[in-house]
């Protein structure tokens, strides 16, 4: 992944998709949260990783684990949504 971060609001999709993701520790689970195809999700986070730069998750053999730029991000949205 490169690291080209832009400036510029997040897209609230994608940052719900994150919450989703974050919380189920699965694409598969959180693409059923939020109603979006298994694809779709891992689209959307892909996109939001490009957007910060940064890589969210861990992909594992069964789920993804956050990485600390997950957890920040999770953490500076709890407030607000």
């Amino acid at each position: 992944m490169s690291h080209r971060k832009t400036d510029g609001p997040l897209d609230l999709a994608q940052l719900r998709t994150f919450l989703a993701v974050y919380r189920a520790g699965s694409l598969t689970a959180a693409a059923r949260l939020v109603g979006l195809s298994q694809p779709t999700v891992t689209a959307q986070l892909r996109a939001l990783e490009e957007r910060t730069g940064r890589q969210l998750f861990e992909r594992l053999p069964r789920g993804v684990a956050p990485t600390p730029a997950a957890d920040d991000l999770a953490a500076r949205l709890a407030g607000p949504m």
